[in-house]
C-alpha cells in the first residue's frame, strides 16, 4: 500500500487513536474549562469596573485636594507679601523721618 500524508494521519501518529468515550470526556472537560474561563472573565470584568470606579474617585479627590492646597498656598503667599510690604513701608517711613530731621 502507498502511504499518503494527511493531517489525520499525523495527529494519529502523535496523539494515538481516541475512543469515542475518550473524545466525549475530553469534550466535556473542554466545555467545563470554557465555562470556568467565562466565569473568570466575568469576575475580572467586574473587578476591572470596580477598579476604574475607585480610580476615578481617587482622581476626583486628588483634584479637589490639589485645588484646596494650591488655594491655601497662594493665600499664604499673598499674606506674606502684604506683611513684607507693610514692613518695607515702615522701614522707609522711618528712614524718611530720619532724613527729614537732618
Amino acid at each position: 500500500t502507498v502511504r499518503t500524508f494527511s493531517l489525520k494521519g499525523v495527529t494519529t501518529q502523535l496523539f494515538g487513536q481516541e475512543t469515542p468515550e475518550q473524545r466525549e470526556a475530553r469534550i466535556k472537560m473542554l466545555e467545563e474549562q470554557i465555562k470556568e474561563g467565562e466565569q473568570q472573565l466575568k469576575s475580572k470584568n467586574l473587578e476591572g469596573r470596580e477598579f476604574v470606579k475607585n480610580a476615578w474617585a481617587d482622581i476626583e479627590r486628588f483634584k479637589e485636594q490639589k485645588n484646596h492646597d494650591l488655594k491655601e498656598a497662594l493665600i499664604s503667599y499673598a499674606v506674606m507679601q502684604i506683611s513684607m510690604c507693610k514692613k518695607g513701608i515702615q522701614v522707609w517711613t522711618n528712614a524718611k523721618e530720619c532724613f527729614s530731621k537732618m
